[in-house]
């Protein structure tokens, strides 16, 4: 039997970000953007903690957060007059930063985790 072919993550984080705009408003349809450096700061968390939960019963929750945030950052870099590009590559940045220091159980970091996470709204599933 041929292999299928193995879609990028890009494919899944896309169609991952149109479920989440159609099941719960984001922040910016709720009018309340963050400001950038909050959404960053949040994004680049959860991202890093989506990568270091790969595999494990949370991944899923954590996947909603990064989307939730990653959106967030996006509305809130577009509103500080940054591009799409910026915004990544920032997220990519703050991410790896803040991978290094939850993998180090750095509990200053893992309590701002904890806060972007309870800003996220429950998904109606």
């Amino acid at each position: 039997m041929p292999r299928r072919k193995k879609l990028p993550d890009r494919v899944f984080l896309i169609a991952a970000a149109a479920a989440v705009l159609f099941i719960s408003p984001g922040a910016s349809a709720q009018g309340k953007v963050p400001p950038y450096p909050e959404a960053l700061r949040c994004a680049a968390l959860t991202n890093a903690a989506a990568k270091i939960g790969k595999g494990t019963p949370q991944e899923s929750a954590l996947f909603d957060h990064t989307i939730f945030w990653g959106m967030a950052a996006s509305d809130a870099g577009r509103a500080a007059g940054k591009t799409a590009k910026v915004v990544e590559a920032e997220v990519a940045r703050d991410g790896t930063a803040a991978e290094a220091r939850l993998r180090a159980q750095d509990g200053a970091t893992s309590a701002a985790l904890a806060a972007c996470v309870r800003q996220v709204p429950a998904l109606n599933n």
